[in-house]
């Protein structure tokens, strides 16, 4: 008689395997919504921007170009940017501790930042 490729043991691991990753999921995603946004050329960090009280909008100039970030309802989005695929722009509206936008061809990466002790150091 010809067996299946998965068996009964092989479907229960993976169904107890894929209810851990859901489980890590929920317990590990940010939930704190931020209160800073750091903004790094490369290594150097360039500006520290509130999300609250922060301009409308911040240009950051950089040698192979700029990227537009708009301030809304507590959070951050990149809105226009002078590099190719645009992936930055397609990122959406951050919000909560330990998010990022990243535009790799441009060298520049946003993050959002929380008061006090992060998800790392307690």
């Amino acid at each position: 008689m010809k067996r299946g490729w998965i068996t009964r043991a092989d479907g229960a691991l993976l169904a107890l395997l894929l209810l851990l990753f859901l489980l890590l999921f929920l317990v590990l995603r940010p939930t704190e919504a931020g209160e800073t946004v750091s903004v790094y050329v490369g290594d150097t960090l360039y500006a520290t921007l509130p999300l609250y009280g922060a301009p409308d909008s911040y240009t950051v100039e950089t040698e192979k170009g700029s990227l537009t970030l708009v301030f809304s309802d507590g959070g951050v989005s990149a809105v226009s940017s002078d590099c190719p695929d645009a992936v930055c722009v397609r990122t959406g509206r951050i919000s909560l501790c330990g998010e990022s936008i990243v535009c790799v061809p441009l060298g520049v990466s946003v993050t959002v930042n929380g008061e006090g002790l992060d998800g790392v150091t307690g």
